[in-house]
């Protein structure tokens, strides 16, 4: 009875610890490497500077990576200190993510800002504590045509709370739809940019401010974001989102 015990205690600990030490897909505080074979087992973030555990959901796109969907749903993020809430960025080298369709449903944050981009079709709607449509109009703007599947992922994040979301684009990266509904952030902006897309929509209920004014932009689509049509039903309204 003694040996079974120590022998059971002793399975019970190693498979504390391995569960522990794991970051199965969408787990925060990791960052998942989606294109490889082991797209959904994340590895572990370094801390923070003031020594907490990060609870940041990266996601690193191999280059040429190809995704049919990627849907983030009902996420709730901010952290106290952070400046970003949703990035995407470039980890290396000089590629974009290239979008059929971007659709943005429900989501709110303190502040939104657009630079170095490509949209055929922008329409953009919601309520914001002062906006700037800084954008410049390009007819050469081509469609992002990604319609086949084959040889694609889909990923899904849903139903989690996390620090903050980033895209980290390891070269070219191709995604059919990539869909935000019910995206929350207290603390930090979106900060977007290298992404070339068919479409940008974003609806009625989405909601972006700090509170200080309808004077103040809060949310910007800077010049380097280029379109070739759009549509701007985007109501400036005293809001604060935190």
């Amino acid at each position: 009875m003694l040996s079974a015990t120590v022998v059971g205690t002793g399975m019970w600990l190693a498979i504390k610890d391995v569960v522990s030490s794991s970051y199965d897909w969408p787990r925060a505080g990791a960052s998942y490497a989606l294109g490889s074979p082991l797209g959904t087992m994340g590895e572990q973030l370094e801390n923070y500077e003031d020594e907490t555990p990060s609870q940041t959901l990266q996601i690193n796109l191999a280059d040429g990576v190809r995704i049919s969907t990627l849907t983030f749903q009902n996420l709730d993020m901010g952290r106290t200190g952070l400046t970003d809430c949703v990035v995407v960025q470039r980890g290396a080298g000089t590629g974009y993510l290239y979008v059929n369709d971007i659709v943005m449903t429900g989501v709110s944050a303190p502040s939104l800002d657009w630079a170095n981009s490509e949209i055929g079709t922008l329409t953009i709607a919601g309520s914001t504590d002062g906006h700037t449509f800084g954008a410049t109009i390009d007819s050469t703007i081509a469609d992002q045509v990604i319609v086949s599947t084959r040889g694609s992922g889909t990923f899904d994040a849903r139903d989690t709370s996390v620090d903050r979301l980033i895209l980290s684009l390891a070269g070219d990266a191709t995604v059919g739809t990539l869909s935000f509904t019910d995206v929350a952030c207290s603390v930090g902006g979106w900060n977007i940019d290298y992404v070339k897309a068919s479409t940008l929509t974003q609806d009625a209920t989405s909601r972006f401010g700090t509170g200080d004014g309808i004077n103040t932009a809060d949310y910007v689509l800077q010049s380097t974001l280029s379109y070739r049509s759009a549509t701007d039903n985007i109501i400036d309204t005293p809001i604060k989102v935190q």
